[in-house]
Order: structure tokens, then C-alpha cells, then sequence
């Protein structure tokens, strides 16, 4: 399995987490994210510092794949936990 394939199917399990835990806990993840936000804005802040060196790869940054895991669980969370409470609001 090439590395592009790994780092897709990582984001994926990310973005699946994120989805379901969207469903499961609407209300949490909302609150959680200006923390989960905050951290991965600075994780790719750092990440364009490195990306922008001609000398260096993302792939040699052992916390790139984390920090993608982490933007698809808030993409995932946000997308699904945004709908449920929409249809809550919506419904009542």
C-alpha cells in the first residue's frame, strides 16, 4: 500500500469518527470545536512553515497524519452534528 493510500484511508477513519461521533453527540462536538480548531490551525500554521522548506517533505513530518485525522474528524463532526441539531431546531 503506497503512502498516498494510507494517509486517504487515515483521513477517512478520521472523517467516519468524526461523522458518527457527530450523530451520537451533536451538542459535544460543538462545544469542543474551538479547541479541536485552534489545534489544528496552528498544527498546519507549523506544517506551511516546513512545507514551504525545499529541503524537508510532509512525509517526513511524523504529525502530519494526526493533524489531517484531526481537520476530517472536525470536518465529519461538523457536518453531521450541524444536521441533527438543525432537525432538532426544526422539529420542536
Amino acid at each position: 500500500m503506497s503512502r498516498k493510500t494510507k494517509r486517504r484511508l487515515l483521513q477517512l477513519v478520521g472523517l467516519l469518527t468524526g461523522l458518527i461521533f457527530g450523530l451520537i453527540r451533536p451538542q459535544q462536538i460543538q462545544q469542543m470545536y474551538p479547541i479541536l480548531g485552534i489545534g489544528v490551525g496552528i498544527g498546519y500554521f507549523i506544517l506551511i512553515g516546513i512545507a514551504s522548506d525545499k529541503e524537508r517533505s510532509l512525509d517526513d513530518v511524523s504529525w502530519f497524519i494526526p493533524v489531517q485525522m484531526l481537520m476530517y474528524f472536525v470536518i465529519g463532526g461538523a457536518v453531521s452534528s450541524t444536521i441533527v441539531l438543525m432537525i432538532e431546531l426544526y422539529t420542536n
